[in-house]
This record gives structure tokens, C-alpha cells and sequence, in this order.
């Protein structure tokens, strides 16, 4: 079984992908992907989004955003996001993940809460007609590009640019109106939900367990979730556990039925019927695609 590391405040503790770095890339194709939709998730870390074909949905804390080719979308550290695509959009991204801490200097670290704490921005749209948003833009592709190739230095690229983005934020947080994160007790009990699906979605639990988690009723249990991630609290667990499923058909040599059972699902049949319902394949077909 895959662990799932979460911090104490139930935020899921990502698998980086840069040596020696808290750094995660990744690209991704509407047009290429089985499935529509990415699982609703947040951590500490600092995410930037880019736009490089077509067009592509977000939401963040529940609010939904609508992103054009060439924008790249900011969301802050511990905000509750997901990225989709609506049946009639196709789109490519590229997506690049760091953690705060990369600003450890005591000189950095004053100017950090900000950019992150409670009355700053949930999210930035930058749109790259827009002069000091295209800078924001261009630095994020300038680091992933960097940290991609790894060429000679790159670790001195990468710092540079880290810091010179988070300036930029600051600056422009500074002198624009925008939404401020406001204390919300129903966000507070949707972290621990989502914290209690990622530790315990290989076992069997029930909407109840989850709504305990939040020390909520079923009831508001089941508005929450439909509030911030627009599906019910059993659809997420499905969709989360069909998420570790299709890890364990591309990195292990686990059969069907294997996979079934240390993912949460009942047995091999249930499980080949839900991932068909969920990707459009099979668990079979989608390692052979894949």
C-alpha cells in the first residue's frame, strides 16, 4: 500500500520530482487524459499553472475559474483547488509546485506572510498582456524550464527565481484589490474530511466516518463538500481511490484484484466497474494504454 504523508493540519504532503528541491513539475493533456477531472486537494505549497494550449476550469475554495491559452493561474498556499475540463474544452498545462520554505533566509521569511497569510489573495489569474503579470509568467516558466533541463547552475536559476516570484506577488498584492481569505469554519472541517479520506481510503468508511472527521452531520457533511468540491462525499472517496488505483497500474506489478483491495474497493468486479464509469476504460486497458 501507497502511505499518504500529511502534515498536522491534514494537508497532503507531496512527492517532489527535483532533486534535493520541494519542488514537483508536471504537464498534462485534456486531450490525452481518461479522465476530466483532477481529485479536490490542497497543500502548503505555492502552485502555478500555465495555459500553453487551449482552454481549462479551476476552482479554488469553491469557486469556479475559467482559464484561456496563454494565462497562468496562482494558488496559494492551503486553498482547496482542482483542475477540470468541461466536455467541450481541450487543453494542455503546464504545471509547477514549490514550497514556501525555499524562501529560507530570515531576510525572506519576514516578507512571507505577505503573500500566504490570511488576507491575501486565495488565487491570481495573470494574463499576459498585462506587463508585471507576464513578468510573474515568465519567471515560473523560466524555473520549470530550468529545473526540467538541469543544466549546468540550474540550482542558481531556480533560487533566483523563486525569490524574484515572490516578490513580484508581494508587489502585486500590494497595489491591487482582490478577495481576501477569509477564517471559514466549514473550510476548517473540509480540510480534516479530505485529511480523513487521503489516510483511510484503503479501509472501508462511510459518509458517516467522513462527516465525523469534520465533527459535522451527515447532512452539512454532504452540503460542504457539494459547496467546495461540487461532488458528494462518496463521489470524492471514489474518485480519490480511483486516483491511487491508476498510481499502482502504472508503477507496480500489482494485478487487478491486488489493487482492488488496497485501494478501498470490494473486490476486482466492483472496482473494474467503477473505473470503467470513471476513466471510460478498464483497469487492464488503461495499463496497456498507458
Amino acid at each position: 500500500m501507497i502511505p499518504i504523508e500529511l502534515t498536522d493540519n491534514k494537508s497532503e504532503v507531496l512527492t517532489y520530482n527535483v532533486a534535493d528541491m520541494p519542488i514537483k513539475l508536471g504537464k498534462s493533456s485534456g486531450k490525452d487524459s481518461f479522465i476530466r477531472t483532477m481529485v479536490n486537494h490542497w497543500h502548503n505549497d505555492f502552485e502555478f499553472t500555465y495555459i500553453s494550449r487551449g482552454e481549462m476550469s479551476y476552482c479554488v475554495n469553491g469557486l469556479p475559474i475559467k482559464l484561456s491559452e496563454g494565462q497562468m493561474i496562482f494558488v496559494n498556499s492551503a486553498r482547496m483547488h482542482y483542475n477540470f475540463w468541461d466536455d467541450n474544452e481541450n487543453g494542455d498545462f503546464i504545471c509547477t509546485i514549490f514550497h514556501p520554505s525555499m524562501l529560507d533566509s530570515n531576510t525572506a521569511k519576514k516578507y512571507l506572510d505577505r503573500v500566504i497569510g490570511d488576507n491575501t489573495p486565495t488565487y491570481i489569474v495573470l494574463r499576459p498582456e498585462i506587463v508585471r503579470e507576464k513578468k510573474i509568467i515568465d519567471l515560473v516558466l523560466k524555473l520549470h524550464e530550468a529545473a526540467e533541463k538541469q543544466a549546468d547552475g540550474y540550482e542558481l536559476v531556480i533560487v533566483s527565481c523563486v525569490y524574484e516570484v515572490t516578490l513580484a506577488l508581494m508587489e502585486y498584492m500590494k497595489t491591487s484589490e482582490h478577495t481576501a481569505q477569509q477564517s471559514d469554519k466549514k473550510l476548517e472541517a473540509m480540510h480534516r474530511m479530505i485529511g480523513f479520506v487521503q489516510q483511510n481510503y484503503a479501509a472501508k468508511i462511510s459518509l458517516a466516518d467522513i462527516a465525523a472527521a469534520g465533527f459535522v452531520s451527515r447532512t452539512v457533511c454532504c452540503e460542504i463538500f457539494r459547496k467546495y468540491a461540487d461532488r458528494t462525499p462518496v463521489e470524492y472517496l471514489t474518485e480519490y481511490r480511483i486516483g491511487k488505483s491508476t498510481e499502482l497500474l502504472l508503477t507496480s506489478r500489482f494485478n487487478v484484484t491486488e489493487i482492488a483491495e488496497q485501494c478501498g474497493f470490494g473486490g476486482a468486479s466492483y472496482f473494474t466497474e467503477t473505473f470503467r464509469k470513471v476513466m471510460g476504460c478498464t483497469p487492464t486497458e488503461y495499463r496497456q494504454r498507458k
